[in-house]
């Protein structure tokens, strides 16, 4: 009997599984996985991650490429060899690339072979012309393809044991947060002392960044965890904070009040304040994979 397109997705998910975990993977990971591939399957993005696949582990597996953006935040991604960031271990939310809406592959390109890059790719699209659909296929893939000088020199250095001090600066070092990092680094440094809210959720949320508001997945941690909103829902009201979509907020604040398990009315309005405190809270997965270049490659920060 022949393979349909989702059999093949995961027979290489799960060789991905054991390359990347083992052969004794824990549950956190094959929850993962599963909750993936089930939005990948019933949103019919299946043939993006295959060809995805075939591209870039296949085609230019000799060309460096450096996945940006939230294609880090999945463990699909990962186990497919399209990321080296392991979103599992540094606690990132695939929400923001799993969902009903296409996924937004961006990937950096060894400059010195872009050219060669994109003609193999084409190639490997021209050659399953008969089994997908190429257009839909190549907008999705090469819509945001960037050629980048910094990977033409791989420079292998091991991690220092504070990562996660560098993606919260990374993250915070914006113009529109730079008062943020400013506190964050008087805490970081003891200078400032971070006045815990009292809610022992929120503060363990907030404990890596000393009850700074800084990444995406806090705000999604939030809602999932204290207002018990699930992952994909807990997105788009991620994502309508960051838009200043007031009328939507006060809907989904009034909702999520009216049905308030864990906390008292107090204590939401809290929590609330802090989820709404940084309205440009960045992409951890991002800054992630932008940190973790460092090691890798010789890399200016400008570059970044």
């Amino acid at each position: 009997m022949e393979r349909t397109h989702t059999d093949i997705l995961k027979g290489l998910v799960s060789a991905g599984k054991r390359w990347r975990y083992g052969e004794k993977a824990d549950n956190l990971v094959t929850r993962r996985i599963v909750w993936e591939l089930m939005h990948i399957i019933k949103a019919e993005h299946v043939d993006y991650y295959l060809m995805a696949f075939w591209i870039f582990r296949y085609s230019v597996q000799d060309i460096n490429y450096w996945a940006r953006g939230a294609v880090s935040s999945s463990v699909v991604c990962y186990c497919l060899g399209l990321t080296e960031v392991d979103p599992i271990k540094y606690g990132l939310h695939s929400a923001r690339f799993v969902n009903e809406d296409l996924p937004k592959f961006q990937f950096d390109i060894e400059a010195s072979r872009f050219d060669e890059f994109m003609k193999r790719a084409e190639d490997m699209l021209q050659a399953n012309a008969e089994d997908f659909d190429i257009t839909a296929i190549r907008e999705c893939l090469f819509k945001d393809l960037k050629p980048s000088s910094y990977l033409n020199k791989k420079k292998e250095r091991p991690l220092p044991d504070d990562l996660e001090d560098e993606f919260a600066r990374y993250a915070l070092s914006f113009p529109d947060t730079i008062n943020l990092y400013e506190s964050y680094s008087l805490r970081k440094e003891a200078h400032e002392k971070w006045k815990h809210t009292g809610i022992n959720q929120l503060d363990k949320i907030l404990a890596s960044t000393y009850g700074i508001l800084a990444f995406q997945e806090q705000m999604i941690n939030i809602l999932h965890e204290l207002f018990h909103v699930r992952t994909i829902e807990a997105n788009g009201i991620r994502l309508a904070i960051q838009r200043g979509e007031s009328e939507l907020l006060e809907a989904s604040k009034a909702e999520l009040f009216s049905n308030l398990k864990d906390l008292t009315a107090k204590e939401a309005e809290r929590v609330w304040n802090v989820l709404v405190s940084n309205r440009k809270a960045f992409l951890k997965a991002h800054a992630v994979s932008r940190v973790l270049i460092n090691y890798k490659y010789e890399i200016q920060q400008k570059q970044l």
